[in-house]
C-alpha cells in the first residue's frame, strides 16, 4: 500500500481542501496506543506547559515529552503524504488532543489562515510564498482518530472547496466564555467552538446556507484525514450512549514559516502558557532558515 498521495488524491485535495481517510495504524494497534498515551499524559514531569495556568491548552504539544506521540508526528504514513503537498522541508509545530464524550457538543464551523485563535495574534508568519500555493494557507492539519469516529460519536465535517474563500477573519479577536461550552444550540443541535463564537469574526454568512454541501467523514481508529486549516471544518455532536471520540491532531508547516514570532507565551481557550520550552520538530528535509528553535527538549 502506497504511503504517498496519488495524482488523483492531490487533485482532490486541491479541489476540496481535504483528503482521506488513510490508514496510519491497524485499528487494534491504535486502541492500544490510546490506552498507553492516556497513562503517559498523567506524567507531566517533562511536559512543556504548566498545568496550573494552561487550562485546556496544557496538553498541547505532548509529542515533545511522550515518545509514542513523537513517533506519531514523524510517522511515514503521515509525513510522506504531507510532503506531497507542502514539499520536502517540514516542521511539526503543534499537536493537540480533541476528546468528545457522550453528550458533548459538536464543534461549530470554522476556518483559519493564521491560527490566531481568539487572540488575533498570528503564531505563523510566512517569509516567502509557497511555490504551488502562493495564497499561503500556511498550516496543514493531520487529524488522526485514536478511537472510532462515526456521525453518532462526532466525526469531522468539511465544506468542499471552502479553502478558496475567506468566510472568517481569524485575525480579529474573539471573546472566550467558558459558560458557552455545551450550552449553545445552532441549527437544531448542540454546537460551539470551545467557548468562542465564530459569528464574531464572520465575513460572509452565506456559508451557513451551503451546509447541505458539507461532507461527513467517518473513520475507524488508526485512520487520518489531511486538510488545510483554511478549509471550513466542524464536527458532529456526540449523541452516542457510550462511545468517546478521541483524536490527535498534528500540524505541519514549511521550515520557511516563522512560528510564534515575537511571542513569549500563548493564550487560547482561557489558558495561558509560557513558550520558553517549546520547540519545532523537523520531520522531513532540512531547516535552512533556523528561525524557530527555542527550548531544548529531550525528545527533539
Amino acid at each position: 500500500m502506497s504511503i504517498f498521495l496519488s495524482q488523483a488524491e492531490i487533485e482532490q485535495f486541491d479541489r476540496d481542501g481535504f483528503v482521506g481517510p488513510f490508514d496510519v495504524y491497524p485499528r487494534e494497534e491504535s486502541l492500544a496506543r490510546l490506552a498507553e498515551v492516556r497513562l503517559a499524559l498523567l506524567d507531566r514531569e517533562r511536559a512543556v506547559y504548566d498545568l496550573n495556568h494552561g487550562g485546556n491548552i496544557a496538553n498541547y504539544d505532548r509529542h515533545l515529552d511522550i515518545p509514542l506521540l513523537m513517533e506519531h508526528v514523524r510517522r511515514p504514513e503521515i509525513v510522506e503524504r504531507v510532503r506531497c503537498i507542502l514539499g520536502e522541508d517540514l516542521h511539526c509545530w503543534r499537536t493537540e488532543f480533541f476528546a468528545k464524550f457522550p453528550g458533548d457538543e459538536g464543534t461549530d464551523w470554522h476556518q483559519s489562515r493564521h491560527m490566531a485563535i481568539g487572540s488575533g495574534v498570528p503564531p505563523l508568519v510566512a517569509t516567502e510564498p509557497h511555490e504551488k500555493y502562493p495564497d499561503v494557507f500556511l498550516t496543514l492539519a493531520v487529524w488522526t482518530a485514536l478511537s472510532d469516529a462515526s456521525i453518532e460519536s462526532g466525526c469531522m465535517r468539511y465544506l468542499p472547496g471552502s479553502h478558496k474563500k475567506k468566510y472568517l477573519d481569524d485575525l480579529k479577536p474573539m471573546n472566550w466564555d467558558e459558560a458557552r461550552i455545551n450550552k449553545q444550540i445552532k441549527f437544531g443541535e448542540k454546537r460551539g467552538l470551545f467557548g468562542y463564537d465564530a459569528a464574531e469574526i464572520e465575513i460572509d454568512p452565506s456559508w451557513q446556507r451551503t451546509q447541505e454541501d458539507a461532507v461527513s467523514v467517518e473513520v475507524r481508529a488508526g485512520q487520518c484525514i489531511i486538510f488545510w486549516e483554511a478549509t471550513m471544518h466542524a464536527s458532529h455532536p456526540n449523541t452516542s450512549n457510550s462511545d468517546a471520540r478521541i483524536s490527535f491532531v498534528a500540524r505541519y508547516v514549511p521550515t520557511s514559516v516563522r512560528i510564534y514570532p515575537n511571542q513569549s507565551d500563548l493564550s487560547e481557550y482561557g489558558g495561558k502558557v509560557d513558550l520558553l520550552r517549546w520547540s519545532p520538530v523537523l520531520v522531513s528535509g532540512v531547516d535552512l532558515y533556523n528561525f524557530n528553535r527555542r527550548g531544548e527538549n529531550l525528545l527533539v
